[in-house]
C-alpha cells in the first residue's frame, strides 16, 4: 500500500509540473482609432518568428490601449508581435516597397533597421507566476 501511495504521489508531482502553465498580458498602446481589431502573435523560437507563432489572439480595436490575454503559456522566452488590422482582411497590409501602411509594434518595442526586430530584441521572459508586455503601435 505505502508503494502504491507513492507512485501516485510521484505521477501527482510529476503532472502538476507538466501542466503548470502561465498568463501573459499584453497592453498594446497608441491606437489612434477603433477600426477593425488588435491582432496578437507569440513566438517562442527565434527559427519560428514572424513564421509560426505558438499562440495568437485578437481583441477589438479602440481608441487608445487594449490589453490582450495570452493564457496557458510555459515560462520561458517569447517575442510579440502585434498589428492592427484596421480593414479586417487579416493582414498587415504594405505599400508597394514593402512598408507597413497600418500600426504595428513589437514586444520590448523593439524596432529593427530596414526590416522586423531580432527575435532577441524582442523578447520577454515570462515567470511561472505570468508577466506582461506592453507594446507602443507605431
Amino acid at each position: 500500500m505505502k508503494r502504491y501511495v507513492n507512485l501516485l504521489m510521484g505521477a501527482l508531482l510529476a503532472w502538476a509540473g507538466a501542466v503548470q502553465a502561465a498568463d501573459m498580458s499584453v497592453g498594446v498602446e497608441g491606437l489612434k482609432n477603433a477600426n477593425g481589431q488588435v491582432l496578437v502573435a507569440v513566438f517562442d523560437r527565434a527559427a519560428d518568428f514572424l513564421k509560426q507563432p505558438v499562440r495568437v489572439a485578437a481583441v477589438t480595436a479602440r481608441q487608445g490601449t487594449v490589453k490582450v490575454s495570452i493564457a496557458g503559456l510555459p515560462a520561458g522566452d517569447y517575442a510579440v508581435s502585434v498589428f492592427q488590422d484596421e480593414n479586417g482582411n487579416g493582414k498587415l497590409d504594405k505599400n508597394v516597397v514593402g512598408m507597413p501602411v497600418e500600426p504595428y509594434g513589437f514586444s520590448n518595442d523593439a524596432a529593427g533597421s530596414y526590416g522586423p526586430p531580432s527575435f532577441q530584441d524582442a523578447t520577454v521572459r515570462l515567470a511561472d507566476s505570468g508577466g506582461s508586455a506592453t507594446i507602443t503601435l507605431r
